[in-house]
């Protein structure tokens, strides 16, 4: 037996094990601690993963992201406004985010100075709201939740979704009319195909 570096134990096997993926388990044989179950995922297994789970066609992984009562209030705005539930509109914001704004170009001073705008104007106790999404959307978020350093995968959304609530309540001058209109439209044309 290997050394386990996560529990410090003789007790790396090759054997079946499973891995949790969102709600659904993926099993195969690897590498594995039989003590306390860690799997070393190596990036031929994470490809494996990847194109297992990217056959599922519903929503195997839940985001729990935490808004104040105001940010929530402002979800709940928005969303009867364009006719989409909460989960919907924080998905489609959190995709136009990642896809859209961060390819502005003053896109890094945008974003402090608009997380922190929203963070004066919404202070207040959080509460989670729980958001279901496919893995494809899982997997960009992971990735931003790396490259800027975040904790968690629902740190992206709630930045994703409270900056949108803030371009989309006209509260951010930095920000070009065009992007504004460009989010609005992302919005709409998702809520007429859904």
């Amino acid at each position: 037996m290997e050394f386990c570096m996560s529990c410090e134990n003789d007790a790396v096997v090759f054997g079946k094990t499973k891995i949790k993926v969102g709600r659904e388990t993926f099993e195969t044989e690897t590498e594995h601690c039989k003590k306390c179950k860690t799997v070393a995922i190596s990036p031929k297994l994470q490809k494996d993963i990847d194109e297992w789970a990217l056959q599922f066609t519903k929503s195997i992984v839940e985001l729990q992201p935490y808004f104040t009562k105001g940010m929530a209030n402002k979800i709940d705005f928005f969303a009867n406004k364009f006719n989409l539930s909460k989960s919907e509109l924080m998905k489609v914001c959190t995709t136009f985010y990642i896809l859209e704004m961060t390819k502005i170009k003053n896109f890094k001073s945008l974003r402090i100075e608009v997380l922190a705008e929203t963070q004066k104007k919404y202070k207040g106790e959080r509460t989670k709201i729980c958001v279901p999404i496919k893995y494809q959307l899982f997997k960009k978020i992971g990735l931003y939740a790396e490259v800027w350093n975040l904790e968690y995968e629902s740190n992206v959304m709630e930045e994703a979704v409270q900056f949108c609530m803030t371009v989309l309540d006209n509260h951010v001058s930095k920000i070009d009319e065009s992007k504004k209109q460009e989010l609005v439209h992302f919005v709409e044309n998702h809520a007429m195909a859904s």
